[in-house]
């Protein structure tokens, strides 16, 4: 999977680009939607700038990610044990072999992936998401 216009920051909770952009998927941003078009084989992952203090200097609105050529998709379910309150904020995001899709524990660093390598998403109340497409990039909401 071809990473277009960002990286994987080095904490596993955000997103890097050019000119010092930053996103913190953990803090300053909450999960609101996945829309997958099997037809289309595409996938969009969208965020909204969270409401907290810490957040408010953040220039964004929202965030998508836009993956193109799906040719992976998995959604792993949720622990029932966690508050539903849970599943918009991300526990980590990183890239992982695809000989470990049903391994949603572990999370790699690096920066330099083969393309065969699944992005990981998984949030605390432990659903998450692993997907291989041929391209994904960032959009910004201003």
């Amino acid at each position: 999977m071809e990473f277009l216009n960002f990286t994987l920051d080095g904490q596993n909770i955000g997103l890097e680009w050019s000119n010092g952009g930053y996103a913190d998927l953990h803090n300053s941003f909450k999960f609101v939607d996945l829309q997958y078009a099997p037809a289309a084989a595409t996938l969009r992952l969208r965020w909204q700038k969270s409401t907290g203090d810490w957040a408010k200097n953040v220039p964004w609105q929202g965030l998508h990610l836009v993956f193109e050529g799906v040719t992976y998709f998995r959604v792993k379910e949720r622990d029932p044990d966690f508050p539903i309150s849970e599943d918009d904020c991300l526990r980590d995001i990183c890239c992982t072999p695809s000989e470990m899709r049903d391994d949603f524990d572990n999370c790699y660093t690096g920066r330099n992936w083969p393309a065969e390598y699944d992005l990981q998403l998984v949030f605390q109340s432990e659903w998450g998401i692993k997907v291989n497409a041929v391209t994904v990039r960032l959009q910004l909401e201003s």
